[in-house]
């Protein structure tokens, strides 16, 4: 059971990746109306999967036994960290907002990653590794999703999606094992739903 001070620190890191916001004076007025609101609704939901993927290796690194591997999750977070300033920064020069459910997909996405950090090593590896093939994936589709005049939005999820690749392949190097068919088709359904609600909400 963590002590006070790993609960107290771990709260203070979910509101800085909650609430942390990055102004800019800039305004990307190159975009019709109606592209703005599109590429502000796909950037929404790419914002929301990074806020994910924060809750899901903190909750993995603090339940984990191994060590080397919470450095591996904390160096993770620190890199991801950095994806989110990139689109908290393109979401304000969209005048576009963060999902306001996102403090809801942080706890859930938390609590999902404390219990696969209870799993053994391989295991653990293994979720690591189809998250990061899922998010490829969805950096793929969600690219396309953008009007074809967003360069700068295509150029962040690029350089998103190639960390994400470097990650994939951090874990499949620590001997990740491939997760059953029924936790792929939960993992993906499970962000189907929530994509779909941040897109909008």
């Amino acid at each position: 059971m963590p002590n006070l001070d790993v609960i107290l620190k771990e709260i203070d890191y979910a509101l800085n990746i909650l609430f942390e916001s990055n102004n800019t004076d800039g305004e990307d007025n190159q975009l019709t109306d109606c592209d703005k609101i599109k590429s502000q609704r796909v950037m929404r939901v790419n914002h929301m999967g990074e806020v994910c993927a924060q809750a899901l290796y903190r909750g993995q690194a603090l339940t984990t036994k191994d060590d080397a591997m919470i450095e591996i999750i904390n160096n993770m977070c620190e890199e991801e960290k950095d994806h989110l300033v990139s689109l908290n920064q393109r979401l304000s020069e969209l005048s576009g907002r963060p999902s306001k459910l996102n403090s809801l997909w942080y706890l859930s996405s938390f609590l999902l990653g404390a219990y696969v950090g209870t799993l053994e090593k391989d295991k653990s590896y293994g979720f690591i590794y189809e998250t990061e093939n899922q998010v490829e994936d969805h950096l793929d589709e969600y690219s396309k999703k953008l009007p074809y005049k967003d360069l700068e939005s295509k150029t962040i999820l690029e350089e998103i999606k190639m960390d994400e690749i470097k990650h994939k392949n951090t874990a499949k190097n620590h001997g990740s094992t491939e997760l059953s068919k029924f936790s792929k088709s939960l993992m993906s359904l499970t962000s189907k739903v929530m994509k779909k609600i941040s897109y909008y909400i």
